[in-house]
C-alpha cells in the first residue's frame, strides 16, 4: 500500500475545510445536497483525524 504524507499544517487545512463543509450541510434545504454535504464531511474528518494521529505517532517514534 502506498503511503501519503500529510503535513501538520496541511491537516489544520483540512480540519478548516471540515469546519466550512459542515456550516454549509446546515443551511442546505435540498435533503440530497444535505447527505453529499456530510459525507464530505465525515471523510474529511476521517482523513484529517487519521492524518493527525499519524503525524502524532510519528512525531514520538522519529
Amino acid at each position: 500500500m502506498a503511503a501519503i504524507e500529510i503535513t501538520p499544517a496541511e491537516v489544520l487545512a483540512l480540519k478548516k475545510l471540515a469546519l466550512i463543509n459542515g456550516a454549509l450541510a446546515e443551511t442546505l434545504k435540498d435533503p440530497g445536497a444535505k447527505r453529499e454535504q456530510t459525507a464530505l464531511l465525515r471523510v474529511l474528518m476521517d482523513v484529517a483525524a487519521r492524518a493527525d494521529l499519524a503525524n502524532q505517532v510519528g512525531g514520538t517514534r522519529g
